[in-house]
């Protein structure tokens, strides 16, 4: 296969051609957003992708690789060497939609309020444009339309799977779509690019009873919203501020009657940072200290920590070779260094502990955050996506 260096004019009719494909993609996104499913349980959504893939020539389909909602894409998969993969998530998350839109979720339960949305049909539209190409690949290209990455790990039971070795796959890349960040830059930057992330439950059993009646009881709801302010303090007092952490808790149970005093609670919550010793003090102090709130309440306690997803590191090589890639088509103004990780926790830091991986940031500058029940994603932005992904496919 011919050397190809990096052209701004075929960058360029990767764009015209995408933006010829809007409606597609758009539909497909709209698609994916009415019909949400979460972790594991993305039936309709990997039907939907299997369809897609199945219908654009030279693309071999794999369904149920390592999971049966796993769908996996190869393009140009006779070219000797190695493969880069690209990856989009498929799952959606347990957050009610208050978006207004007339594709809204049909599932008052469950949303795409994280924009995987958004990621699935753009790399769709990128498979699209490189398989009309499929004579200028270097190398194979794996599309990974993965399962669970909300909490539930599906990268590492992928790669559990040996879907690496499977696939031959030397380096991988995503985008995800961020709302704080201005609209159309790409950030990315060499090294660490989010948090150490873990998800943490603290039970507490104590002596419940009636809501008028507190003296007869050990509360543990009481204790829970005590506990919640002490967690706090560790954060302002006990951790470096230039090492970025942070802890909240967005889900708490107890009992169902409004004046009942419930003997057990439940809180979980997510606990981040930056800096790995600084994530480690925190799991074990946090321990530590809700343990010891309870001992002096005469409330029994449990801390338990899952999910420990590591940082998303990018490789330097890799970093700097999109950066001068990219630049040819989009120009120095439109690429930014992200200055710090953002406190996110993603499942890509499992790739990224086995291969090259780069995980690229597209700010898409709207009013509200990721998980917000009003997020949306600026949907002229879905062709950019796909071409972009496209074009680091060839040159890469």
């Amino acid at each position: 296969m011919r050397e190809i260096e990096p052209a701004p004019e075929i960058g360029m009719k990767l764009l015209s051609e995408a933006e010829g494909m809007s409606n597609d993609i758009v539909e497909w996104r709209r698609a994916f957003h009415q019909f949400p499913e979460i972790g594991l349980e993305e039936r309709v959504t990997a039907s939907k992708i299997e369809g897609i893939l199945s219908s654009l020539p030279g693309v071999e389909v794999f369904r149920g690789f390592g999971l049966p909602t796993c769908v996996i894409g190869r393009l140009g998969g006779d070219i000797p060497g190695e493969a880069l993969a690209l990856r989009a998530e498929i799952d959606a998350v347990e957050v009610h939609e208050d978006t207004g839109l007339p594709f809204s979720s049909y599932d008052s339960r469950i949303s795409h309020v994280q924009g995987h949305d958004a990621h699935m049909a753009a790399l769709l539209g990128a498979a699209a444009l490189l398989s009309d190409r499929r004579e200028l690949l270097r190398h194979p290209v794996v599309f990974i339309f993965q399962p669970a990455e909300e909490g539930k790990g599906g990268a590492r039971l992928l790669i559990d799977a040996g879907m690496i070795e499977e696939f031959g796959i030397e380096r991988m890349l995503c985008v995800h779509w961020v709302p704080h960040l201005p609209y159309g830059q790409i950030f990315t930057n060499r090294g660490p690019v989010t948090s150490f992330s873990s998800k943490l439950h603290v039970g507490l059993l104590g002596q419940g009873g009636h809501g008028p009646t507190p003296y007869l009881t050990s509360d543990p709801m009481y204790l829970s919203a005590q506990i919640q302010v002490a967690l706090q303090g560790i954060i302002t007092r006990e951790v470096d501020p230039q090492k970025a952490a942070v802890l909240s808790f967005g889900r708490i149970e107890a009992a169902d009657v409004y004046n009942v005093i419930a003997e057990e609670v439940h809180l979980w919550g997510t606990l981040r940072s930056t800096d790995r010793k600084a994530h480690q003090f925190l799991k074990h102090r946090v321990e530590e200290v809700v343990k010891a709130m309870a001992h002096i309440a005469h409330i029994g306690a449990s801390v338990e920590y899952a999910l420990d997803y590591g940082q998303v590191v990018n490789n330097d090589t890799l970093v700097s070779d999109i950066f001068q890639i990219g630049t040819s088509l989009v120009g120095s103004d439109t690429m930014e260094i992200l200055s710090n990780p953002l406190l996110v926790g993603e499942d890509f830091s499992f790739y990224s502990e086995q291969i090259p991986s780069c995980m690229m940031f597209l700010g898409t500058g709207m009013d509200y955050g990721l998980y917000h029940a009003r997020y949306d994603i600026p949907e002229n932005l879905l062709p950019f996506a796909s071409a972009w992904a496209a074009y680091l496919a060839l040159f890469l």
